[in-house]
């Protein structure tokens, strides 16, 4: 079975005063680089609603410089199509070949709005590939797996209720390259004939996952058992969020677990023994 890929959603770091951290970013993708298989920037983990047009930029250099165009997807989903175009651009120029587009949210959408959203994103970037980002939990707009395959993408990331129907995609879209924004969900999707996750925790902590990437790959029962269950354990620690993830940075040295959009405490004790 081919080795599913482990690409990190890195959260995006801040200082003390709110304004982008970039010693700190490169710091963490420094640290990522070697550990997991690529980054996924300024995407939900990323906190992207809550970043300007340049500093995305900024975050695509800086991952770009790190891991290099072939391991680098960078995120340029926005609400405005125009938006999308522009921050396209802005990542090609960066020298990014992989991109991806959450669907337009906020407004409702149907799935011919969708697909004019992004036809121009494809249209805009040229060669380098383009990947959808259906996260219909948070952007309100439900693509079913036909209308997804009708956009004629290259793939997708599939979070929330659309990586719940992971094999439905597959089979509508049987040459594409899929991803699960459902990080404990690695074993399913590999054999599912899936390109692997898109992971917010293995941010925090990437060892887990590859392990269990490795473990499927080579069809080890036992390493992947063990493998599973510290995925699920990291997991029920950092419940998910990108407070939980920042937060295990943390205590790793790595930021000051400061979110610019408004979240949840995170549990720091339960954190620390997962950490520990």
């Amino acid at each position: 079975m081919p080795r599913a890929e482990v690409l990190s959603a890195a959260p995006t770091l801040f200082r003390d005063d709110g304004a982008l951290d970039e010693a700190g970013n490169t710091a963490l993708l420094t640290w990522l680089h070697g550990r997991v298989d690529g980054v996924f920037v300024a995407g939900t983990t990323g906190e992207f609603p809550a970043l300007d047009r340049a500093e995305r930029r900024t975050l695509a250099a800086l991952a770009l410089a790190v891991f290099g165009s072939d391991r680098t997807i960078v995120h340029v989903g926005a609400a405005s199509t125009r938006e999308a175009i522009a921050l396209t651009a802005d990542a090609l120029a960066e020298g990014a070949t992989r991109l991806a587009v959450i669907t337009p949210y906020y407004l409702p959408a149907d799935a011919q709005a969708v697909g004019r959203h992004f036809a121009a994103v494809r249209d805009a970037a040229g060669d380098a590939d383009v990947y959808g980002y259906l996260f219909p939990d948070r952007t309100g707009v439900t693509l079913t797996p036909a209308e997804f395959a009708a956009t004629g993408l290259r793939g997708g990331k599939l979070s929330g209720a659309a990586a719940a129907r992971f094999a439905d995609f597959r089979a509508a879209l049987p040459d594409a390259r899929l991803w699960s924004g459902a990080d404990t969900d690695l074993a399913a999707v590999a054999r599912a004939g899936g390109a692997g996750i898109v992971s917010g925790l293995s941010a925090a902590f990437p060892e887990p996952f590859t392990d269990l990437a490795a473990a499927v790959e080579t069809g080890d029962g036992a390493a992947e058992r063990s493998a599973q269950a510290r995925a699920d354990a990291v997991l029920a620690a950092l419940g998910g969020t990108v407070e939980g993830i920042k937060e295990a940075l943390r205590q790793r040295g790595i930021g000051n677990g400061l979110l610019r959009m408004p979240a949840s405490a995170p549990d720091v004790e339960r954190i620390a023994r997962a950490t520990g």
